[in-house]
């Protein structure tokens, strides 16, 4: 896909399709997109804040169409997207309920800002049946900031250089944090074994 040619041609409105289809499918990074968004807004082709909103409506309103999707669905869609059998489903869906009861929505907000992870918060709002008004505005803010971060990082650094810098930034905290998740989940299983 060539992300060059789809922003010179469609402007605003493709960014804001292009983040759609990133909230619901993941696809294209977001990562990559707003690096090249922030190389034309540094070139003057776009300015920054219509590409930050047009970037995270187009986010904000794919996650909560996935999230509801997943909400309403639970089970069977979750696991589909989650590639997971039903035994391993059942004891993360536990623990995830157990996680939200005792920390809260931060750890939306902190995991819509996490590479490698924000992908899935939608899916894990949904199974955890979080409050739909609460989780929409707690991914419009994720995802402005999101949106704003990494297409200046584009317009500062250039295209080349930030892409290069923010994947390897982005592999490091994302393996890290998906660890941390591993342990967490790992501990709490076998404390339900114990029990």
């Amino acid at each position: 896909m060539d992300l060059h040619a789809l922003i010179s041609s469609f402007s605003y409105l493709g960014i804001f399709v292009l983040m759609l289809a990133n909230g619901i499918a993941n696809f294209p990074s977001s990562q990559i997109l707003y690096v090249v968004v922030g190389y034309f807004v540094g070139n003057g082709s776009l300015s920054l804040a219509p590409a930050v909103i047009a970037g995270t409506l187009g986010n904000t309103l794919g996650n909560i169409i996935t999230f509801l999707l997943v909400k309403k669905y639970e089970h069977a869609l979750a696991r589909k997207i989650l590639m997971l059998d039903e035994i391993t489903f059942k004891k993360i869906h536990s623990a995830l309920h157990e996680t939200f009861t005792h920390r809260g929505m931060w750890w939306l907000f902190i995991g819509k800002l996490t590479p490698s992870v924000k992908a899935f918060i939608p899916v894990v709002a949904g199974l955890a049946q979080t409050k739909t008004f609460l989780t929409s505005i707690i991914f419009f803010i994720a995802s402005s900031l999101w949106a704003f971060s990494i297409i200046y990082l584009g317009k500062t650094f250039g295209e080349q250089f930030s892409l290069k810098s923010f994947m390897g930034v982005s592999l490091i905290v994302g393996l890290t944090i998906l660890f941390v998740v591993y342990k967490n989940i790992s501990k709490r299983f076998h404390a339900q074994k114990e029990n």
